[in-house]
């Protein structure tokens, strides 16, 4: 493999690991449940460079303990569907404001264009 090759491959893994949240590789231990997590992980899963991710995190808590991430699933799949919901609503909300706002300027115009009628008539 070409020096290049081997420049562009290092690129691609930097951007799935930017585009991917549960892939990034966790820095810093913030607190004690932190470290308990990634210590504990580091342990059961071995990562060969050492370093714990947070898609291993979930996928021993999957393992281990499946009805805590049931109940954030849950929640997160909840908060999602109201969101889409408000999101449509406001959708509606926007659609009903532009046709009434334009009705006035349709009206305004026909009746400007009947007086010009008239006055052509007229004249």
């Amino acid at each position: 493999m070409t020096e290049t090759q081997n420049e562009v491959k290092v690129i691609d893994t930097q951007n799935e690991l930017e585009q991917d949240e549960v892939q990034k590789v966790i820095q810093e231990t913030e607190g004690p449940l932190k470290a308990m997590l990634v210590n504990y992980v580091g342990q059961v899963i071995a990562p060969e460079d050492g370093q714990v991710t947070v898609g291993m995190i979930i996928q021993t808590l999957a393992s281990e303990f499946p009805e805590f991430l049931l109940v954030v699933a849950r929640e997160n799949w909840l908060r999602g569907y109201q969101q889409a919901l408000t999101d449509v609503d406001n959708a509606e909300k926007e659609r009903v404001e532009a046709i009434t706002e334009k009705k006035p300027t349709k009206v305004k115009k026909a009746k400007k264009k009947i007086k010009n009628e008239r006055a052509s008539k007229e004249a």
